[in-house]
């Protein structure tokens, strides 16, 4: 056969083989051009397992140039929180863990590798800040479809102060909330938001809080009206109280679809790690997932003793299981 006629034979055997295997991995309803990687094959079985975990200035030793400050600057790996840390999500052993105080993507992959390499955790992804080390990274041993950030967004801040009525807007924290879809088996998936709303308890920081739950509770009406059976899960440290405004607004503002249930009593406790008495993190969901949260199954993560827990952390973990199918 002449060399240029096998050539051609060959590329239209490899082309037919890649049709093949592209069609037989479409991922989900929400994107069909969307496709799981040929060689994947993690299952989670019929339980989907996700937990949040603000881990508090995780870290590399690598100094980013652009992000001017001394914790990122001149941090050293601390050797016993990340073994505790391996150790703690092995325990756990989730599927998905949204982390909160993490300093990158590339960070969080760097001390995957060394640390637990074989937890599976080979996806990882965030939206991270350009001149910030705090960002909301996702690792899942599941692929991972669209993320949508929301760091470019300017929401409201609207406070008194002094007696006088002030109108703000901000975006410098709004990297710390983005929209990512797992993508978890051909006919299953869920579009998790990863959120470290700001922290303090000055009227500014809770109308910051407000003006980052109104904006996403409607960028999340508009993924309803895309598609109204999409499974929304909202995750992280909130920094706020359960019974405080901002938790009730984002439970209960905006649209059916976008409204959010909290599967905990007020009596849960999440921060400090070593001696929990408030609760600040939470994994919140919409109708079209509860049905599919096993009942009880959201629970606070404590592995070892406060003070070892408090060694990798002032957070506790909380995790939560889904039913999701084979």
């Amino acid at each position: 056969m002449h060399q240029k006629i096998y050539l051609l034979c060959l590329a239209l055997v490899s082309l037919s083989l890649s049709a093949q295997d592209y069609s037989q991995g479409i991922a989900s309803p929400a994107n069909v051009e969307a496709v799981f990687p040929v060689r994947h094959q993690f299952n989670t079985g019929d339980t989907l397992r996700i937990a949040t975990w603000n881990v508090e200035h995780l870290v590399d030793s690598i100094d980013d140039p652009y992000v001017n400050n001394g914790i990122e600057n001149s941090a050293e790996i601390k050797v016993v929180k990340m073994q505790l840390l391996a150790r703690g999500l092995a325990t756990m052993n989730a599927d998905v863990v949204v982390l909160q105080e993490a300093e990158s993507a590339n960070a969080v992959q760097a001390l995957r590798d060394i640390y637990f390499p074989e937890l599976g955790y080979y996806y990882i992804s965030d939206a991270r800040s350009r001149n910030w080390y705090q960002n909301v990274v996702i690792m899942s041993k599941l692929p991972l479809g669209e993320i949508t950030s929301y760091g470019n967004v300017h929401t409201p801040v609207a406070f008194t102060e002094n007696g006088q009525e002030k109108f703000q807007s901000q975006d410098y924290i709004n990297t710390r909330m983005w929209s990512c879809e797992v993508l978890v088996n051909e006919g299953y998936f869920i579009n998790i938001t990863g959120l470290h709303l700001k922290a303090g308890r000055k009227d500014r920081d809770k109308a910051m809080r407000l003006g980052q739950i109104r904006f996403l509770k409607t960028a999340l009406a508009a993924k309803m009206v895309a598609n109204m059976n999409t499974k929304i899960m909202v995750l992280g440290d909130l920094n706020s109280l359960s019974d405080s405004e901002e938790i009730s607004t984002l439970l209960n503002f905006g649209p059916t679809g976008v409204r959010l249930f909290d599967p905990l009593p007020s009596t849960v406790f999440t921060h400090p790690a070593n001696e929990p008495s408030r609760r600040l993190d939470y994994i919140l969901f919409n109708k079209n997932l509860a049905a599919d949260v096993v009942p009880g199954s959201t629970q606070v993560g404590q592995f070892f003793s406060p003070e070892q827990m408090r060694t990798i952390s002032d957070h506790l973990p909380l995790q939560i299981d889904i039913i999701c199918g084979d």
